[in-house]
């Protein structure tokens, strides 16, 4: 198996990288999210979907993650993690044809502050119907994780179209629970433009 040797970080240049909705002040009635649950129905490239209580249901999943998360031996820095995908993912970024992206080298990660998912953490905390579920994974344990579950391969197979009700198993998710700014200075690069 070739295991990808960086974690892609994707963002809306309007926005910059490294941000996270859990932090919006007021959450779900934060008007920037307003204008979030409305944008595809705006910008047709604008493909991701939120439901009206996203935010809330999001700091209910990351709460459940950085437990599971401590209980591993991890030591979070912050509240809420900043995502990344393992090596790059052109489904994800695909979810708008706006989106930037940065990679980031694994070896750049810490141990101590970075949890894995497999698949994405929103199915991760929600289901107990599959092995994966309800696990966190650290950074040390991602070869082991691949050899078991394997490497996601269907990442250009699901359509956007109501992309919420499938399994969602598109991408091995990495939390980085400190400044993600912190992995730029020496050796990342970004890959900027449309899709």
């Amino acid at each position: 198996m070739n295991i990808p040797s960086f974690a892609s970080h994707y963002y809306l240049p309007e926005n910059g990288p490294f941000k996270t909705l859990s932090d919006l002040p007021g959450g779900d009635d934060n008007p920037v999210f307003h204008e979030l649950l409305t944008r595809h129905q705006r910008e047709p490239g604008y493909r991701r979907r939120f439901g009206r209580e996203y935010i809330q249901r999001r700091k209910f999943t990351e709460d459940r993650l950085r437990a599971l998360f401590i209980e591993r031996g991890g030591k979070p820095a912050r509240d809420y993690p900043v995502y990344l995908t393992l090596g790059a993912s052109p489904w994800f970024k695909g979810l708008n044809e706006l989106h930037h992206e940065i990679r980031i080298p694994l070896s750049r990660l810490d141990p101590e502050t970075t949890s894995l998912t497999f698949p994405d953490s929103f199915m991760t905390v929600s289901r107990p119907d599959k092995p994966y579920y309800n696990q966190v994974f650290l950074l040390g344990e991602l070869e082991q994780m691949l050899d078991r579950f394997g490497l996601p391969a269907n990442d250009h197979l699901v359509p956007y179209e109501k992309y919420w009700e499938t399994d969602f198993e598109l991408y091995v998710e990495i939390q980085v629970w400190d400044s993600a700014e912190s992995l730029l200075p020496a050796g990342c690069f970004a890959q900027s433009g449309p899709v």
